[in-house]
């Protein structure tokens, strides 16, 4: 074997694209496994698996040489976004070892991200120009990305690395006849984003990229990152809050009223640029005081508008800003009159003075004709809905505001009802699509709340074969917790891993199939370790595999009958993905772990769980021994 593991040729057959370039021993482990894989399976289905701490091929020296041949490795990608990722990932498993090293991959990643910015934006030339915002939003910034992966190692290198990169976009800004305002608007957006990732990992460094975004417009990130901090910490988010108020108090009223949701605890960004949903922490407590200074600050800005018009770059929405100033003053009236009434009165006059200055179309809207303040209309109920559409005699608009009732209908509406509303479709692909929606949403939810036979029921309807094979892992999931339903949770999972396998190659197919091999490992390691090969094999079918930039949502879309648009119709199919499968996998059998992270044929899959292996046994070697250091004699 080792005259074979020698031979110029065999290897060169084997390396690089094929076998995972690692130290001579671990080569002939992974060797091992690709001439007699039949046999090795049903070896290890005899044999207890073998622990990552006591496999010979899992020591320190190994592990770190791994790592550095993937660093080495990343030079030959094409993709500067893949580059990166393996570089940073390398980066954070070396540092407690070698920070040295670690701080030099970092340092290339950074740099790597610096020039990939450029050149995307010199790429994409008049696009770039035209829809800058739209595309940077779609793109993630690898400069943070980068700059929140030092974070977690060096707080102050990463407010350094934060800097200079602000330095280099000021410069492009000042060369630039025009200021870029969205490109400011943007910078502060992914700031604020990067700090809500980093609030549970380093406070201390979310902190100081939440503060840096003060310099910029304020955005709908800023209640989300404040909601976010005081899930753990709410003393120190109205702190913060506090700053922002006092950053954002005399900016335009398109930034001011970003400002509106965190005192008043509300739940969204109300009618601004850029709306936001929050979510409310659920032991949240709004502050008084500051509800009272963000109430003062928007009666004076108020007062302003009343005496000096806003400029029109405060129109948003196709709205004046006037108009979000008094619905602004609306919205909080019946708060400030309950916690605030020393302050009432002057709203209600702030309030009626600019209704009174607007046209009287415009108070009309504002109005009930009785002469009170508009309140949102009650939302009609889904069977009036779908009496309205069937009095519709076009046919075309008829299916499209079905299918709009059947969308927007809630989970406590009649499973039969709405069933019965989709047969009223004439477009049958509208049909199909809407009735598999309907039965993986439902089945989802089932299965959330522990009503099993319910959701298996549901999940049977599912026509889709990756919607299916998600839907019985999630059940599988759950019914593995408890032993008298073990047996049939196995059952489910093997539902699922035939239909994934069927499927066809795709991204939801794999993840399926990863998420089962996870499962399989609490009850069986050989299946579990089978399985993997199969999610294994669809991923080395599918070219260059993304896991991560589809958001784990299957997106199908249906064409409304009535115009040009579409239906855009998303089955949110969450699974592992191949770093996280084969870390897992590693934990229980470091070797065979081994041998399935050289089956990628992608270069960049191969490096990123080469590295979990690394990672893994890393932690479960014992730590180096330190020599005492002899003291000179005196």
């Amino acid at each position: 074997m080792n005259k074979l593991l020698s031979s110029r040729n065999f290897r060169d057959q084997l390396s690089p694209r094929f076998v995972l370039k690692v130290p001579l021993r671990c080569l002939q482990m992974l060797t091992v496994g690709i001439v007699v894989l039949v046999p090795f399976y049903q070896t290890l289905a005899q044999s207890k698996p073998v622990r990552a701490e006591a496999s010979s091929l899992c020591n320190r020296d190994d592990a770190l040489e791994m790592i550095g041949q993937q660093i080495a490795i990343t030079r030959t990608f094409d993709n500067a976004v893949r580059r990166i990722a393996v570089l940073v990932r390398a980066a954070d498993v070396l540092w407690p070892l070698q920070p040295d090293k670690a701080r030099l991959a970092f340092t290339e990643a950074f740099e790597l991200a610096v020039q990939n910015e450029k050149e995307s934006q010199n790429e994409k030339g008049d696009l770039w120009k035209k829809h800058r915002a739209i595309i940077l939003l779609e793109t993630p910034d690898q400069r943070f990305v980068v700059i929140r992966a030092v974070a977690k190692r060096d707080s102050a290198w990463a407010k350094k690395l934060t800097e200079q990169l602000l330095k280099l976009d000021r410069q492009t800004w000042e060369q630039s006849s025009v200021r870029d305002y969205p490109i400011e608007i943007l910078t502060s957006y992914k700031l604020l984003a990067s700090a809500i990732q980093l609030l549970s990992s380093d406070t201390n460094s979310a902190m100081d990229l939440a503060l840096t975004s003060l310099r910029y417009p304020a955005t709908s990130e800023l209640s989300r990152f404040l909601y976010k901090l005081a899930e753990t910490n709410q003393r120190a988010a109205d702190q913060f809050y506090d700053q922002a108020l006092r950053a954002y108090a005399e900016r335009p009223v398109r930034e001011f009223l970003y400002l509106l949701s965190y005192p008043f605890a509300f739940p969204d960004s109300n009618n601004m640029p850029v709306a936001g949903a929050y979510k409310i922490p659920a032991n949240f407590a709004p502050n008084n005081s500051l509800q009272r200074r963000f109430v003062q600050a928007l009666l004076r800005r108020a007062q302003q508008a009343l005496e000096v018009p806003l400029d029109q770059g405060d129109d948003f929405n196709h709205q004046p800003g006037i108009e979000h100033l008094l619905e602004a003053l609306m919205r909080i009236e019946p708060q400030v009159r309950e916690r605030l009434p020393d302050l009432s009165e002057s709203l209600t006059q702030a309030r009626e003075k600019i209704l009174v200055s607007l046209p009287v179309e415009t108070q009309r809207e504002f109005l009930h004709p009785g002469g009170d303040e508009v309140s949102s209309p009650p939302a009609r109920v889904f069977a009036e809905q779908i009496e309205t559409a069937e009095k519709t005699p076009d046919v075309n608009t008829r299916d499209d505001l079905i299918a709009t009732a059947v969308l927007n209908a809630s989970d406590k509406e009649s499973l039969d009802n709405v069933v019965e509303a989709i047969e009223k479709i004439t477009d049958s692909s509208i049909r199909a699509t809407l009735r598999e929606w309907l039965y993986f949403r439902r089945a989802k939810e089932a299965a959330d709340n522990q009503r099993f036979d319910e959701a298996e029921r549901l999940a049977s309807r599912v026509e889709g074969r990756e919607q299916r094979a998600y839907l019985h892992t999630e059940i599988a999931k759950s019914l593995l917790k408890a032993a008298d339903t073990k047996v049939h949770a196995r059952e489910l999972l093997e539902d699922a891993i035939t239909d994934a396998n069927k499927a066809g190659m795709t991204i939801f197919a794999a993840r399926t199939l990863l998420t089962a091999s996870n499962l399989y490992a609490k009850v069986d390691l050989s299946r579990s370790i089978s399985v993997l090969g199969d999610a294994i094999n669809v991923t080395n079918h599918i070219e260059s595999p993304d896991f991560f930039s589809d958001n784990q949502t299957l997106v199908k879309t249906v064409k409304r009958r009535s115009n040009a648009g579409t239906f855009p119709i998303g089955f949110y199919m969450p699974g592992l993905d191949p770093e996280t499968a084969v870390r897992e996998m590693a934990k229980a059998d470091f070797n065979n772990a081994l041998s399935q992270a050289g089956a990628f044929t992608d270069k960049f899959q191969r490096a990123m769980t080469t590295l979990a292996l690394a990672d893994v046994c890393l932690q479960q070697v014992p730590p180096a021994k330190v020599k005492p250091t002899k003291r000179a004699k005196p």
